[in-house]
């Protein structure tokens, strides 16, 4: 299958979430009343439906008998994915007060893997693999997380700098960060993917 498709659906549904957010938190600062609603929950809701839409669209490179479909289409029993976004949604509230994890270089990756392990326990039962992460993946995982966190702080501030300037705009950085933090935890997806793979059985 050509990996234009998937691509394009991941930087447009990310892109247009981190847009769609950055509006609604603009919006609702305008209105003191509606700041904590729109930050406490619209934007972790629509984080949560932008990240089943990027896992769906990797998830066909961790399990090869699976498309994006299937897995939508496995969500869609037994009201699992309104099981999945309630887990996701109250999980990242949770993952907010507790430090360090509470950063999205962490706490994305950790929620993404979560979806995987649900959708395969879901998907194949007592047949599911170990969906804990050895010793070793969990290594290249920190260690992963801890680059992404580099890479967009080096390269989030120099662009949205460059934005700022050229849109005659300012806080560009948050949802350039925010779209930086969502793409570059695929890696992490593949990364758990392929120790599920190697897995027997």
């Amino acid at each position: 299958m050509s990996l234009l498709l998937p691509a394009v659906i991941v930087a447009g549904s990310v892109l247009g979430g981190v847009g769609l957010n950055f509006y609604l938190l603009q919006k609702a600062h305008q209105t003191d009343t509606l700041t904590w609603y729109a930050e406490h929950v619209l934007c972790p809701l629509l984080r949560v439906i932008v990240l089943l839409i990027v896992v769906s669209q990797v998830y066909p490179s961790i399990d090869a008998e699976t498309t994006s479909l299937d897995f939508w289409r496995h969500l869609g029993e037994r009201q699992q994915l309104q099981d999945i976004v309630n887990i996701l949604f109250f999980g990242g509230l949770l993952l907010a007060f507790i430090p360090i994890i509470n950063h999205p270089v962490f706490a994305l990756p950790i929620q993404s893997m979560l979806t995987i392990a649900l959708v395969f326990h879901w998907q194949y039962g007592a047949d599911s693999p170990n969906l804990w992460p050895s010793l070793f993946t969990l290594l290249k995982i920190v260690a992963w997380m801890l680059l992404a966190w580099l890479i967009t702080r080096e390269l989030g501030i120099r662009l949205s700098r460059k934005i700022d300037r050229w849109l005659v705009v300012s806080g560009s950085i948050r949802p350039l960060t925010d779209s930086l933090f969502m793409l570059l935890q695929i890696p992490v997806m593949l990364i758990y993917g392929e120790y599920l793979a190697a897995q027997p059985g």
